[in-house]
């Protein structure tokens, strides 16, 4: 947790070229699976860079015949490919075989919940960075078996995170499962809050983000106002250009709750900046589109 997620995209590439001199193949595939998953997840650098490499390193595996290193780096990819607005599909480039297919493949064989709990995991993010918190909440129900316990890998991390923020979102709509959600979004500011005290730079701008949204669930204003900006600046300070984003766009949501819509703009205006400096096309094409629909609604 100490070492800052930015900095150790290329320690994790360093380890996995070391394993690649020597054949140590699940060095290669255990280092390539955490730079896939920090590159993308957390280290908010250029993704059309990343994607870069995972496509190299993915036909690396290819060559060696290491289908479980593929298999781990495929959904990331997958969700760096969707990030950026391609159409392409990864699995069926590497795999030949479509996402969906690659899935329920994963489910019936023995010893495939790595690649099934990261793709799990990547659908999760891509819904709500795409702001689908519906989609979100129905993906996050599906793959609650991952949400428990194990070691704390960078996927164990992020479900935490996301799962707290799709509690809290869907906790606003007041339904059956609202006590359950609460709970689950609780859970996951007290986790993230015992992080932060290990590791400020890293988990300070998605324990502020949590908090955020605590506050916009119980009506107070004032502080969800002040988190949210907390979250952006922690965010910009850090350098995850992705997460500032993500909190700019969820400052724009609580802005149009209370139909404040110029302040909702403003903030879907600097989302769209920082989707653009992360090359997060699709992001972008779809923030572009909800601001004409506010727009319109200003004249």
């Amino acid at each position: 947790l100490v070492c800052f997620f930015v900095a150790s995209c290329q320690k994790l590439l360093e380890g996995y070229e070391a394993g690649f001199a020597v054949g140590d193949l699940e060095s290669m595939a255990y280092n390539l699976h955490m730079y896939a998953g920090v590159a993308v997840w957390e280290c908010g650098d250029r993704l059309t860079k990343a994607e870069e490499i995972m496509r190299i390193h993915a036909k690396r595996m290819i060559q060696y015949n290491h289908d479980n290193g593929l298999r781990n780096i495929l959904p990331h990819l997958q969700l760096a490919l969707k990030l950026m607005g391609s159409a392409e599909d990864a699995f069926m480039t590497f795999c030949g075989i479509s996402e969906d297919d690659f899935f329920q493949q994963e489910w019936h064989r023995k010893g495939r919940k790595t690649s099934e709990s990261i793709g799990h995991t990547t659908r999760l993010y891509l819904a709500i960075m795409r702001g689908d918190m519906a989609l979100g909440e129905r993906i996050y129900e599906m793959g609650k078996m991952y949400h428990k316990g194990g070691i704390l890998f960078i996927g164990s991390i992020m479900r935490a995170f996301l799962g707290g923020l799709v509690a809290f979102a869907t906790a606003r709509y007041h339904g059956d499962n609202e006590k359950e959600m609460i709970r689950v979004a609780e859970e996951s500011i007290s986790t993230i809050k015992i992080w932060a005290k290990h590791s400020y730079w890293n988990f300070a701008n998605k324990l502020f983000l949590l908090e955020a949204e605590y506050w916009f669930l119980n009506g107070n204003e004032k502080l969800a106002r002040r988190k949210f900006g907390d979250s952006i600046a922690a965010a910009a300070k850090h350098r995850f250009k992705n997460e500032e984003g993500l909190a700019a766009q969820r400052a724009a949501i609580f802005h149009l709750h209370y139909n404040r819509k110029q302040e909702a703009s403003s903030y879907l205006k600097h989302a769209k900046d920082c989707y653009e400096q992360w090359g997060a096309t699709g992001l972008v094409e779809q923030i572009d589109a909800a601001m004409s629909e506010i727009l319109e609604g200003l004249d």
